[in-house]
């Protein structure tokens, strides 16, 4: 079952991209949990509404990235959502295969939410304007990662996701944007981003 993205998904991700243009980054995207007796038979998008930032630079910590996970699922379940995908930037522009670190995280998040998915920044095409998806996103099917092609379907609204986003980047809000390594930096600094939620709110 596809995903889709939400204009506050699609921003985020690009922003934690735009803020650490010289290191890999990484983040979880959030869905809304679905009630239980229209699982079986739901058939429409997966949509995610959110995604939380987690890491720039290093990538691998596995110890942080089980604090990270452990405190976002309890977010998620006090908000009926649930982790849904991953998403990451590579270091290098060119780079825009997933590597170990993706394949690892999503394949875990994969064990809990079958129809998990991974996307890829692609750094090559990152521009101001932000005119095209610039993303590539990957399904877990028969125990493999296959990719999609980035398309506009696979947004909520992407007139108003390209518009947005193009609005923060020049707005220059990526500097707010607080991932969970600044979070543990200083406890204070709140990884759920609600003055970027209420910048996107504003937009709209």
């Amino acid at each position: 079952m596809p995903i889709k993205l939400t204009t506050q998904a699609y921003c985020k991700m690009l922003l934690h991209a735009a803020k650490y243009p010289h290191c890999a980054v990484n983040g979880l995207l959030v869905a809304e949990k679905q009630k239980e007796k229209k699982k079986e038979g739901h058939t429409g998008p997966i949509l995610c509404v959110d995604c939380v930032p987690l890491f720039h630079g290093t990538l691998a910590l596995a110890p942080m990235l089980e604090v990270a996970l452990t405190l976002i699922d309890t977010w998620c379940k006090e908000n009926k959502y649930v982790i849904a995908g991953y998403y990451q930037a590579n270091e290098r522009v060119k780079e825009m295969r997933p590597n170990q670190v993706a394949e690892k995280v999503a394949a875990r998040i994969s064990e809990n939410f079958s129809e998990a998915a991974m996307i890829i920044l692609d750094n090559s095409r990152f521009t101001v304007g932000c005119f095209t998806p610039i993303l590539s996103i990957y399904d877990h099917l028969d125990n493999k990662w296959k990719c999609r092609e980035p398309s506009i379907d696979s947004f909520e609204d992407w007139t108003e996701a390209q518009k947005i986003t193009s609005a923060l980047l020049e707005n220059r809000s990526y500097e707010n944007l607080i991932d969970f390594d600044n979070h543990l930096d200083d406890l204070r600094n709140d990884w759920t981003n609600p003055e970027i939620n209420k910048s996107v709110l504003h937009l709209c």
